[in-house]
């Protein structure tokens, strides 16, 4: 009988050893069933791409933080070396540049279909594209005609426009900072001055095409899908692709380093570089995504009919603090 009990204290123990070390092993590997997105996207977008993901991994519990990517940004370098957020979702490659050291290497499973172009170059990158964030100009149709509305960068600067432009601020829109960099590339900085005197600026990217939308404000710059939104929507506006180009972007999506939710968040980069992302991206966030497996998204014109000018990232993202700086001073 003493024997018996023995043996099977030693199993109970055995086995709470196996437990314990299984637990270790999850732990260790970051399998928490939990996952913080920090957002870049509107949170409507995040919760449709959170939703189909959820449908592959429903033992997954998500949690979205949404801002604009320079709050994002900052957020990332105060919580340095712990961060709250384990991925970030939909923000521009200029303003992932600033993190770069902070973000995780990890090649997803769909690694082999992306172009090189469209995801970091490291061998092991630390983030892919998702979409494109052209930006284009977007006018109310019913305060201004096709020949009435500007055509160009350079017809932003025009005094005719003056307090008709609604405009992002660089400072906090990862996209208005986009505009600024372009502009100042195209044309200078006392091109922008004369920009600033013709517009109103908001905090948010997404403001400005609501307003202009409304009729309050007639002209706006913004990312392409915020003009297909509102051309889906049946709002009375028409999309303008400046006569010098726009500037070829990507945002995309990363881990964040020593995450806590380290196998969520590979599940999850898996999940943003897939072809059913990318058709969330395209149909119902209206964005152009990278995948040259699909086609692009309604209401646009087609890559091939599109005028494109080099965007340096790498620039933009190492001239940002001057750049943000001199335009502060102009308002």
């Amino acid at each position: 009988m003493k024997k018996t009990m023995a043996v099977l204290l030693m199993l109970v123990v055995a086995l709470g050893f196996v437990a314990a070390q299984g637990k270790a092993e999850t732990a260790s590997s970051g399998a928490t069933g939990k996952l913080v997105v920090y957002s870049a996207a509107s949170e409507e977008e995040a919760q449709k791409l959170v939703a189909k993901f959820n449908e592959l991994h429903p033992e997954i519990k998500v949690t979205i933080i949404r801002a604009g990517s320079g709050d994002l940004v900052t957020r990332v370098k105060t919580e340095w070396p712990k961060p709250e957020g384990d991925v970030i979702l939909l923000m521009g490659t200029e303003n992932l540049d600033q993190i770069y050291d902070k973000l995780e290497p990890y090649k997803s499973v769909n690694h082999d279909s992306f172009l090189p172009e469209n995801r970091d170059s490291a061998d092991v990158p630390k983030y892919y594209g998702t979409s494109m964030p052209l930006q284009a100009i977007m006018y109310n149709t019913n305060m201004l005609t096709p020949d009435q509305a500007p055509k160009s960068w350079k017809d932003l600067a025009d005094p005719k426009y003056k307090g008709e432009i609604v405009l992002g601020n660089p400072a906090s829109s990862g996209s208005s900072y986009a505009q600024l960099y372009m502009m100042n590339k195209l044309y200078g900085m006392t091109f922008v001055a004369d920009v600033v005197k013709n517009s109103t600026y908001v905090a948010s990217s997404t403001a400005g095409p609501d307003s202009v939308a409304r009729g309050e404000y007639a002209i706006t710059v913004t990312g392409e899908a915020n003009i297909a939104k509102k051309i889906d929507a049946g709002d009375p506006v028409a999309y303008v692709l400046p006569e010098e180009g726009t500037g070829h972007r990507l945002e995309g999506s990363a881990i964040l380093a020593n995450c806590a939710n380290l196998d969520s968040a590979k599940k999850f980069i898996d999940f943003m570089t897939s072809t059913e992302a990318f058709v969330i991206v395209r149909d119902e966030c209206f964005r152009r995504p990278v995948s040259t497996q699909i086609s692009g998204p309604n209401h646009l014109p087609d890559l091939a009919d599109m005028k494109f000018f080099p965007y340096d990232a790498e620039e933009a993202s190492t001239t940002k603090k001057a750049l943000v700086t001199e335009f502060n001073g102009l308002l």
